[in-house]
């Protein structure tokens, strides 16, 4: 199916800026697809440029798009070739590929990161690791458990910003105070922590964090280009808990294959506009599973009411997915995809 005509506006995201759209036309039917982009991005993930100047790029390279007899990766080649920003890449890549999506009934759904808590840049600053989530295996459980912390934090007269990613972020608050919040409502929970590094964790006791709380996965503890405390955090830990790589390895061959060589860690964040196209997106998990990597598809801070991400994830068979609390409209605008697709 040949692309007769792609149509591209700015729209608003979560945090009230602007990011692209765009109506990719064939001649039987249209896919649209907006773009998220990260509050703290990775320093080797791709490039974005103001809205303005990706809708330049997009129009420019329109004329190459059209009446051709593309596929996937064709397509992406050319997208890559002419040197787009990720915020004029993805949306052409991601529109393409959502068109060519088959309808199709899932059996097997991935367990839940149900964000909780946040802090670092998405919050409260004085709760410096960034997501606080629990492991949920259904929407009904997760929303039940979210619930109960909400009324837990009103019982005790806590007060708390929505977080940008529709977790709690309650004002005098510390990492310590969430951890024994957590333990206090869902002492047998599997909890998962995103440090991301922002703030130094120098002080962190990982021994005694495992020991004392019932953490099941750690998410980028150390700044990715400190190889060595990867490793050894890996060699301590790796066969306790998931060692999860995001901005370490950004949807990134290059970067995954670093992080294998040697190995530090056995499970990948993976965010398609980290990469900027579908078919980058695709090699990276095809290279993770290879490697025994658990695939957690994600959510970015700054997102939109769009809801292709939940379908990527389910056609890709990730293991665990993020997408947020449940306090903000554009999470959960993926809740209710998990759902129309058919999970409880």
């Amino acid at each position: 199916m040949n692309i007769i005509d792609i149509k591209t506006k700015a729209i608003l995201s979560s945090m009230g800026n602007e990011t692209v759209e765009v109506s990719m036309v064939f001649d039987d039917g249209q896919s649209t697809v907006s773009v998220p982009a990260g509050i703290s991005a990775g320093n080797y993930e791709i490039k974005n440029l103001p809205v303005p100047q990706a809708i330049n790029q997009i129009n420019d390279i329109k004329p190459k798009l059209l009446n051709l007899d593309l596929n996937q990766e064709v397509l992406d080649s050319i997208l890559i070739n002419a040197g787009l920003a990720g915020n004029a890449s993805l949306p052409l890549s991601a529109a393409f590929w959502k068109h060519h999506l088959k309808s199709r009934v899932y059996s097997k759904f991935p367990g839940l990161f149900l964000l909780l808590f946040e802090g670092g840049k998405h919050g409260n600053g004085d709760i410096t690791m960034q997501e606080f989530t629990i492991i949920e295996t259904s929407i009904k459980q997760a929303q039940t458990d979210f619930k109960l912390m909400k009324n837990h934090l009103e019982r005790l007269n806590i007060e708390s910003l929505v977080g940008a990613e529709g977790g709690f972020s309650p004002t005098n608050f510390d990492n310590n105070l969430v951890l024994e919040n957590i333990k206090q409502v869902f002492p047998d929970s599997k909890l998962a922590l995103d440090v991301a590094s922002t703030f130094a964790h120098d002080h962190l006791n990982w021994t005694e964090l495992l020991d004392t709380y019932n953490i099941c996965s750690v998410e980028d503890p150390y700044p990715e280009e400190d190889w060595e405390r990867w490793s050894d955090f890996y060699t301590k830990f790796g066969n306790r808990i998931m060692v999860i790589g995001d901005d370490l390895t950004v949807t990134n061959s290059d970067r995954l294959k670093k992080a294998l060589n040697p190995k530090v860690i056995n499970a990948i964040i993976i965010k398609p506009n980290q990469n900027g196209t579908i078919s980058g997106a695709l090699k990276v998990i095809e290279d993770a599973k290879i490697n025994n990597l658990k695939i957690v598809v994600s959510h970015r801070g700054e997102e939109t009411d769009d809801d292709w991400i939940v379908d990527f994830a389910l056609e890709v068979q990730a293991d665990f997915v993020k997408f947020g609390g449940m306090d903000r409209g554009e999470r959960i605008a993926k809740y209710n995809r998990l759902r129309d697709l058919g999970m409880d």
